[in-house]
């Protein structure tokens, strides 16, 4: 799901982007085999290039690159997802759900390893190994192949816009609070609408920056303050006598809800893109897949840290859970959250939006307007216009930012966390079925993964617009 340009590779719904930097520490002159290759490979026959792994990100550093690209707004809606889903479900389905979405990520690894051996590339993104899935087979054709990149592609922008979406009325939102915990009196005219419209004027002048090396300082300060403004969250909700308040909360939420559970929670995993950009930059590989690896042990951080935030935050603040958990929080220290979250999530909504305008930026290029008004003018066109539509979207949602979450979750995070990843396994291997011993076990494996996401793109959606529908009638 990476876009071409490999400094931007990986995003996901991370609150600041991914630098591809080159670790300082010194190492050997040494070169590793194509990614994922060994040497007992049942493909051993297939030509292997060599890659050049002597300036590779160390295993540390992959394991905060991942980390990073995880931890979003997806994490501060924890607590209302649990309010969805009741203490007891909410716990224990998250577990499933983190190991659900890391045995995708495990699953376009693997396809990517396999297909780069059988093409003799050094590397593969999302939308390579879906297009590389398709070529292989015995109906393939190019308009198929295509057809598979192009929609990885648009999922993507689905996904990385809807993000900029969330982080409009997310700011909108968290300033609006700021500002009045600060101002004795704030005039009607300062709706949420109006603090979006604001937020555009300073949006607009950010998305300009097209080289994202620039961008380093503010990713490095956006670094600082959102570790500062979790670690005050986790202050806040952990160390606080609260397992007296755990009774009066139900294990289990109705069955209505649970749809809306399942999209924020996917949403929040949405960290599937980081995975092929940050393994094809390791200096040791190998150590990315394994049992004990770095993926397994990123995500395990990242699924300990979700519910515990949701977990203590629905505890603490039960059916009062906002939107975001920082909306919950009160006194100095909570206005301080809303402000680090906010320049946070400022930074990450140009990071975010570079992502797709690297993918759809060189074919509106060849445009006949982008011809007639010139490239430049036409691309500084396109990002205003870009810029307005995710104001419009998150204006038109009003001040619902749990229900737009879940809404982006279940329509594009479901389909590149759970539904592609086990399609893509199911094609890439389809052509050598016969000589694979367990192909039939994994293709029963894959069809329920998918039929689990499709049931929560399907629910989480209709639950998400019904919801939307009956608050804008105040019903």
């Amino acid at each position: 799901m990476a876009p071409p340009d490999e400094e931007a590779n990986g995003l996901g719904n991370g609150l600041i982007g991914v630098n591809f930097h080159t670790d300082v520490e010194d190492v050997d002159e040494t070169q590793t085999l194509l990614p994922g290759s060994t040497s007992n490979s049942e493909d051993d026959e297939l030509d292997v290039q060599v890659v050049d792994r002597n300036n590779g990100v160390s295993n540390f550093g992959t394991i905060m690159h991942i980390i990073k690209g995880n931890l979003g707004t997806g994490v501060l809606a924890m607590p209302v997802a649990f309010s969805n889903a009741g203490i007891l479900f909410g716990t224990v389905m998250l577990a499933v759900l983190g190991v659900i979405c890391v045995h995708c990520m495990h699953i376009l690894v693997k396809c990517s390893h396999y297909l780069c051996r059988k093409t003799g590339r050094d590397h593969l993104d999302y939308a390579d190994v879906a297009e590389q899935s398709v070529h292989f087979l015995p109906s393939s054709t190019p308009k198929k192949e295509k057809a598979a990149r192009t929609t990885v592609n648009v999922f993507l922008l689905i996904t990385q816009y809807g993000f900029c979406c969330v982080y409009v009325l997310f700011i909108a939102k968290n300033v609006m609070l700021v500002v009045e915990k600060c101002v004795t009196h704030v005039p009607a005219v300062f709706t949420i609408q109006m603090y979006e419209i604001i937020l555009v004027l300073f949006l607009i002048p950010l998305v300009f920056i097209k080289n994202i090396k620039h961008l380093a300082p503010f990713s490095l300060v956006a670094n600082v303050a959102s570790v500062v403004g979790l670690g005050i969250i986790l202050a806040d909700i952990l160390f606080v006598e609260k397992f007296n308040k755990i009774s009066r909360l139900p294990l289990m939420e109705d069955w209505s809800k649970i749809p809306l559970y399942f999209g924020t929670a996917i949403y929040a995993f949405e960290g599937i893109g980081v995975v092929l950009p940050v393994e094809n930059k390791m200096r040791e590989p190998q150590a990315f897949p394994s049992m004990f690896g770095v993926l397994n042990l990123s995500m395990t951080i990242v699924c300990v840290l979700y519910i515990t935030v949701g977990f203590y935050g629905y505890i603490e603040y039960g059916e009062n859970c906002q939107d975001s958990i920082t909306l919950n929080l009160e006194h100095w220290y909570g206005t301080s959250v809303q402000v680090l979250f906010s320049l946070c999530i400022y930074v990450s909504y140009a990071l975010q939006f570079y992502v797709p305008m690297t993918i759809i930026g060189p074919t509106l290029a060849q445009s006949r307007i982008a011809r007639r008004i010139g490239p430049n003018a036409f691309d500084y066109l396109v990002r205003v216009v870009l810029v307005l539509v995710t104001f419009g979207i998150a204006a038109a949602v009003n001040e619902y930012l749990d229900l737009l979450i879940a809404l982006i979750g279940s329509v594009a995070s479901a389909a590149l966390a759970i539904i592609f990843p086990p399609l893509l396994e199911i094609m890439t291997f389809w052509p050598d079925r016969k000589e694979r011993k367990y192909f039939w076990i994994m293709f029963t494996k894959d069809i329920v993964i998918m039929l689990f996401g499709v049931l929560c793109f399907l629910s989480g959606t209709a639950v998400a617009v019904m919801q939307l529908v009956q608050r804008f009638r105040g019903e």
